[in-house]
């Protein structure tokens, strides 16, 4: 029997209700066996300015989890470290579940840079990308993909940190967990 694992990659420095939606919405639409989140080491193609601490991203995902009521942690490329090419990780996940469909999520900004991801062309071949549309209100893909629309929700996690640095409120931006977890550990502030 042929399972259907979704994977969602991101820093999730922190997770978001944008982030959650998009889960939602993909989670219901495409009713996979397994959905994963898989939080980077450090992703190849964006500026690291701040430090990404392993420990509580987990911690958060894992509330996020609980209040979506589906989900589960994926450590593959935490565990490897260094750069987190996608390739590598659903290569490696392929081959211990290789009777697996294996689906992507990605927003229209990594849409629109899929030509500069490594081994690109191979990945296509092991991975369908499912596109949620992040900053326009429709996305389209290629026929090759699938689309997931979302109501827009213009959140992002560098909003979130500059939020809480500039002593603002986060409330509702975040789920109550991933705040009252953010204001105990003293996170993001300056």
């Amino acid at each position: 029997m042929t399972n259907k694992i979704v994977l969602y990659g991101g820093q999730f420095n922190p997770i978001h209700i944008a982030h959650m939606v998009a889960a939602s919405e993909v989670y219901h639409q495409l009713k996979p066996d397994r959905f994963l989140f898989l939080p980077s080491y450090m992703s190849p193609l964006k500026a690291h300015r701040t430090e990404l601490n392993t420990k509580h991203r987990i911690a958060m995902l894992k509330a996020a989890i609980t209040q979506l009521g589906f989900g589960e942690i994926c450590l593959d490329e935490i565990e490897r470290e260094g750069q987190s090419y996608t390739y590598d990780t659903l290569q490696a996940i392929k081959t211990a579940h290789p009777d697996s469909e294996l689906y992507f999520v990605i927003g229209t900004d990594q849409y629109d840079q899929l030509d500069k991801w490594y081994k690109i062309d191979a990945l296509k071949q092991i991975v369908t990308f499912v596109v949620v549309n992040r900053d326009k209100a429709v996305q389209d893909v290629s026929n090759d993909m699938i689309a997931v629309n979302i109501p827009r929700i213009d959140i992002s996690s560098s909003m979130i940190r500059t939020r809480v640095a500039e002593g603002e409120s986060i409330q509702v931006l975040v789920p109550a967990e991933v705040e009252s977890y953010i204001r105990k550990e003293r996170l993001y502030e300056n």
